[in-house]
């Protein structure tokens, strides 16, 4: 097993290694991602990405490769002054996965660069593959020394895997056992970018920095919470990816669960991230499995119409882009507390938030003939970054009247936020500084699996039927209302 040498200083000499350096999650997020870092001043001094692919290019042409996504991006032709000191970090190395003389020749590049900066480099290998290429990659890391430490008393060795993390519960404890058998836990990096959103961290903020709710936070005062992520977009060019997932393991197993336990979790011991971490897995493994009965009950899904149109979906496919789940905790502070959560594809403008409604005040002093109201506190991340507390309040005039108010607190303007970019430069400069706060533990990660697993048998067993629903409308939303 490699063993980790200590958490990395702010400027430290650092090597990014990108397996996958072409594809679509390097082009789309981790390349915009450094460059931000880099207009930011946050990269170190000393930095160096090493693509590796099998395509034959020169370093030049890797660096023009990344010039033109720069571009794509920003839409726009970037001044030379601005992209030219960030290009010569990039070098490029052709190899193939499972060749070891590729392994080599991406040794050879590495100490190049230890000897031409006079310092054992830290390296930090991205693995921007699927996932069935995991084992050939991390074992051949392992077998070539290349994920050791060039000195015994300088260097660490960070991994960042992407999810999905495994396909099910066992596939997930495959990959979390080669990881272990490897690496230490404090190596490997799980990336799930929401947890990076700014709203999300908020959460933990707004709870436990202030004392307006946390100390009754829980059954006796929330009445439910909704967890909800409604996309506009569709699957599009996603199709070979997409239909082998589904939408309850592409947003729900990971993003939605980690926005579960961010409200929910208990008070962490520190900001330590072994101690955030914690409260996140206990709250997870907290999450009560659905018997059949229950998921036939307790879950819905839907297809939008015109899915089965898409490049790479089998022509019968049953794979859901909308679902919606009741769940609960089988804990003593959240007993009987529904959680619903539902997300979904081609559902009209988007919307992103966790909705905490509280009970209603019982006895409630409410003026004869008015509504009894529940207060709701939103935490939206689009389409605006805001959190609002709603409450009521009496109407000037003569009347004893009341009505909806807000405090309403906006992060930013919609237009400041960059989304993917934003989180992933957080991720990845985490990454360089050894904080795994926002990044999944294996403990997480198998309890979100326990929880999800039963769901995804049942639907496949045909116990809840597949809705099909008119895409751009939200029609399935009211069929699925009866699940609160």
């Amino acid at each position: 097993m490699t063993r980790n040498m200590a958490a990395p200083s702010r400027n430290i000499p650092t090597i990014f290694a990108a397996f996958g350096a072409t594809g679509d999650l390097m082009r789309r997020k981790v390349l915009p991602a450094l460059f931000y870092l880099y207009n930011s001043g946050e990269l170190p001094a000393m930095f160096r990405v090493v693509g590796f692919s099998r395509r034959d290019w020169t370093d030049e042409e890797f660096q023009g490769y990344v010039r033109g996504v720069l571009e794509a991006h920003a839409a726009k032709s970037i001044p030379d002054r601005e992209v030219e000191p960030f290009l010569s970090f990039f070098t490029f190395q052709k190899g193939t996965f499972e060749e070891p003389a590729s392994y080599e020749g991406l040794k050879k590049t590495f100490d190049a660069c230890d000897k031409e900066w006079g310092v054992c480099s830290n390296k930090l290998f991205y693995l921007s593959v699927a996932p069935e290429y995991y084992d050939t990659i991390l074992n051949s890391l392992s077998d070539s020394g290349l994920a050791d430490p060039c000195d015994p008393n300088e260097g660490w060795t960070h991994i960042i895997v992407e999810k999905p993390f495994g396909m099910n519960l066992n596939t997930a404890k495959e990959v979390d056992e080669l990881l272990s058998n490897l690496f230490e836990e404090s190596q490997v990096y799980r990336i799930d970018h929401y947890l990076a959103k700014e709203m999300l961290q908020n959460i933990l903020t707004f709870r436990f920095s202030n004392n307006l709710f946390e100390i009754p936070w829980g059954k006796a005062l929330i009445d439910n919470i909704h967890v909800r992520v409604l996309e506009k977009i569709g699957v599009e060019k996603r199709g070979p990816f997409y239909d082998g997932v589904g939408a309850f393991r592409d947003v729900g197993q990971n993003h939605l669960l980690q926005m579960l336990a961010l409200v929910t979790m208990d008070h962490p011991e520190s900001y330590e991230a072994t101690a955030i971490q914690k409260r996140r897995a206990e709250i997870l493994e907290a999450l009560h499995v659905l018997s059949p009965e229950e998921v036939r009950r307790s879950t819905f899904r839907g297809q939008y119409d015109g899915y089965l149109n898409i490049e790479g979906v089998v022509p019968d496919s049953d794979t859901e882009t909308y679902f919606k789940v009741r769940a609960t905790l089988s804990h003593p502070k959240w007993e009987g507390v529904p959680i619903i959560m539902e997300s979904g594809k081609r559902l009209g403008p988007p919307l992103k938030e966790i909705v905490v409604t509280f009970r209603h005040p019982a006895p409630c002093l409410c003026p004869p003939g008015q509504p009894h109201h529940k207060n709701e506190v939103i935490f939206r991340m689009e389409p605006r970054e805001e959190i609002l507390v709603e409450f009521w309040s009496k109407k000037p005039g003569f009347s004893f009247t009341t009505e909806r108010r807000e405090l309403h607190y906006m992060m930013r303007e919609a237009s400041v936020h960059v989304p993917y970019v934003e989180e992933y430069a957080k991720l990845l400069l985490d990454c360089v500084r050894g904080d795994q706060t926002l990044f999944i533990s294996t403990p997480e990660i198998r309890a979100m699996w326990r929880y999800v697993d039963p769901i995804i048998d049942a639907w496949e067993c045909g116990d809840v039927p597949l809705v099909k629903y008119t895409p751009d409308t939200g029609e399935v939303l009211e069929e699925a209302a009866y699940i609160k």
